[in-house]
């Protein structure tokens, strides 16, 4: 069995166990919600600046998946007092958060870059045989994840183990990032009084909330898992064998 393998279930069951441990305990408050709670505050606090360093540090996390987008989603919809005006632009919130969330992006790039010899040879040449296959398609796949809230440090980290361009991967993520994030503000300003009533946030959590949280964890650590135990190799080489439209 590979390493991959074996920490890949070693992490499912313990996602098991603490998902387990919130349904059993209705009075019990989520550690992550207790962080994301102290991380708003702070950024409700610094204003602008507040969501910029919040997105920048949420995703510079590779290790511990932070659910920074909470955050311009809190500010988008937040208002002075119950029926009092919005505090914050949403447009701005996105912006200044998609440029925040990419520079730490930056980090598992780096982090792919500078760790190229703990990953397995074929695995990696494989990714960079691919990437070198298929030049157009990878900053449309970049642009892609950025601009969804599928888990986009595996695809950069795996970018900085094939040494792909660093200039190349800043800019479709930069726009994928505001893209997304200036959604995640505006459905806070749409969304945010009747969401925060039904996740139960800032008090003990509900079997809504533990299984949300918990469903987020396991698509990270599975997209993570998917992405090392892919045969880059075999499927740049599926890709070639594709016959290209005739063109008339």
């Amino acid at each position: 069995m590979r390493r991959a393998d074996q920490v890949f279930g070693v992490s499912m069951i313990l996602v098991m166990f603490y998902w387990i441990t919130l349904l059993l305990s209705p009075t019990l408050v989520s550690p992550l919600s207790q962080f994301f709670d102290w991380v708003t505050d702070a950024a409700i606090y610094l204003g602008y600046p507040g969501t910029f360093l919040a997105c920048l540090f949420g995703s510079a996390s590779v290790v511990v998946e932070v659910p920074f987008a909470g955050v311009p989603f809190v500010l988008g919809g937040l208002r002075n007092g119950l029926s009092g005006p919005f505090i914050f632009d949403p447009w701005l919130v996105g912006i200044l958060s998609g440029i925040g969330a990419t520079i730490g992006d930056m980090t598992s790039y780096a982090l792919g870059y500078g760790g190229r010899r703990l990953v397995d040879e074929s695995s990696s040449s494989g990714f960079s045989k691919f990437i070198e296959d298929h030049p157009r398609a990878t900053p449309i796949a970049v642009f892609v994840l950025a601009a969804t809230p599928l888990p986009l440090d595996p695809a950069v980290v795996a970018l900085g183990v094939a040494r792909y361009s660093w200039w190349k991967l800043f800019w479709p993520c930069m726009i994928g990032e505001v893209i997304f994030l200036t959604v995640v503000s505006w459905a806070g300003r749409l969304s945010l009084g009747w969401l925060v009533d039904l996740l139960g946030v800032g008090g003990p959590v509900t079997p809504i909330s533990a299984t949300i949280e918990v469903l987020g964890i396991v698509l990270l650590i599975l997209t993570v898992y998917l992405a090392v135990r892919l045969d880059w190799s075999s499927l740049s080489g599926k890709l070639r064998k594709i016959p290209e439209p005739i063109q008339e």
